[in-house]
């Protein structure tokens, strides 16, 4: 009985056991948080960070194919031009729709102020419901500067649940962020984590519905 009881508890914590493997996911998830922390600091290259850990998790993490470092790192420097190009559009409409809705809530009143904030708000968030899907998108193709609007936007709004869910999360780890700043350490990865599986899917359907047209090359 201490032998089979030995024998379970070595192969629960041996090395190759569960608890080896979930315990190394769980460091690798960490890992890339802080690579994305890291590949961030230039603030224009978020874009990049957020394709590179969207695709380090789901080569490293989930399909163990690469070393985490490995493929965040080299996802981040094959992202970085479009990435960073994507980010600062992505930021400068963010801003322009919260400057506005800043503006209309200062300056106007009644029923009109809170149609323009609304329109505003959901203007933002279509933004950031947009990144969701775009930054991977950027991660896994090769393809010109406006299909990558093309087919982020096409998911977006093609699969609306699954991006109101996306929202939601962003929403909760701003929040969680917001609340307890250390969280950035973890948040980002676990994000990814969660979502990845569904992005990952959608995006498929997207590549599915857009063969044939020579739009996109899938990267290595």
């Amino acid at each position: 009985m201490a032998d089979r009881k030995n024998g379970r508890f070595g192969q629960a914590f041996g090395f190759g056991g569960p608890v080896f493997t979930w315990g190394s996911k769980a460091f690798d998830v960490l890992l890339l948080t802080v690579y994305w922390v890291i590949g961030s600091l230039p603030v224009i290259t978020v874009g990049a960070s957020a394709a590179a850990l969207y695709y380090a998790v789901d080569r490293s993490v989930y399909e163990d194919r690469d070393t985490a470092t490995e493929a965040f790192w080299r996802s981040w420097k094959s992202s970085l031009k479009m990435g960073s190009l994507h980010w600062m559009l992505s930021m400068a409409l963010g801003f322009v729709f919260l400057l506005n809705f800043g503006i209309c809530r200062a300056k106007m009143s009644g029923h009109v102020q809170w149609v323009f904030c609304a329109l505003y708000l959901v203007l933002t968030a279509a933004v950031v419901i947009n990144a969701c899907y775009l930054f991977p998108m950027i991660s896994r193709y090769e393809m010109p500067f406006g299909w990558y609007l093309r087919g982020s936007l096409y998911c977006a709004f093609r699969y609306f649940p699954i991006s109101l869910f996306l929202l939601a999360m962003i929403g909760a780890g701003y929040y969680a962020v917001y609340r307890f700043p250390l969280t950035i350490l973890f948040i980002p990865g676990l994000y990814s984590v969660i979502t990845v599986p569904s992005v990952n899917k959608r995006i498929r359907q997207f590549e599915l519905s857009e063969s044939g047209q020579g739009g996109e090359t899938e990267k290595e």
